[in-house]
This record gives structure tokens, sequence and C-alpha cells, in this order.
């Protein structure tokens, strides 16, 4: 049996057969049968991997196909603490300043702030702190959400 390229649909196919079809292309002895190496350039069959051994054009692909399906990490959101309590209204924060007063989970929150460098929207220890708001009845479960955004 001798081994072809069939190049129609520009794909290409890598078939082992004694009877080969009008068009297709005889592999030579040094062309490797990983059909996923080649590519096909103006109706010839061209190696996309040049100099590279299967093996490694394999782990190519898997690596490329892998970056396409891996979704993007999700950016951190940082803003400045000043950003943060610009979040809130001034009645919102009125009202957790003198609920930290009675409530220590509420004081912990803001101490925990007034230490902080920065406030990141995605941390959970912050949104934690906001739903704790919210449990207190400080803040609505949508205000949360809009804070977190």
């Amino acid at each position: 049996m001798s081994v072809y390229f069939d190049i129609r649909n520009d794909a290409v196919a890598v078939i082992e057969t004694d009877a080969p079809e009008t068009g297709w292309i005889k592999l030579t002895t040094k062309q490797s049968r990983l059909a996923a190496r080649y590519r096909v350039e103006a109706g010839k069959v061209v190696d996309a991997y040049p100099g590279k051994t299967d093996e490694e054009v394999l782990a190519a692909i898997e690596a490329t196909q892998a970056a396409l399906t891996t979704p993007p990490a999700e950016p951190t959101r940082v803003i400045t603490k000043l950003a943060f309590m610009n979040r809130f209204t001034m009645e919102e924060l009125a009202a957790i300043y003198t609920a930290a007063k009675t409530e220590v989970m509420v004081e912990v929150f803001l101490d925990k702030l007034k230490i902080a460098e920065e406030v990141n929207l995605a941390d959970a220890q912050t949104i934690g702190g906001l739903q704790a708001l919210a449990a207190s009845g400080l803040l609505t479960e949508a205000r949360v959400q809009e804070v977190l955004q």
C-alpha cells in the first residue's frame, strides 16, 4: 500500500491505499504521516512545522488549542479606598458608621478598610464584608452588586 495526501477542500488528509484518486499526492519516504503538520498553499502541501518532530508538532498544536479554550483570567479589579468609599451614598455611610458603634462585625469591616492599601472588588473578603453589611440591613443585595461593579 502507498500513502497519499488528499488535499481536496484545502485540507490535508493522509490516506493509505492501493487505489489513489485523481489529485492525490504521494508521500515520500521522508515525509511524516501526521496530517496535522501540513497545510495547503497554492495547491501544494507545505510542512507548517519544518524542523520539528511529530511529537513537537502535536505539543505545539495542543498548546495552541489550550490557549484558545482557556478563558482569560478575570482582571483584578483594584480601586483606591476613596474610590470604594465614593461608591456609597452619604446616607449609607452614615448608617454604616452608626452601626459600627454597636455591631462589632461592621466595626471590623471598617477597621480592615482603614488599614488596607487598596480595595480589590473581586476579593472574597471584600465581597463577604459587603454581604455582612447587607445581612445587617445596612445595604440591599442589589446595592452590594452595584458597589462591586
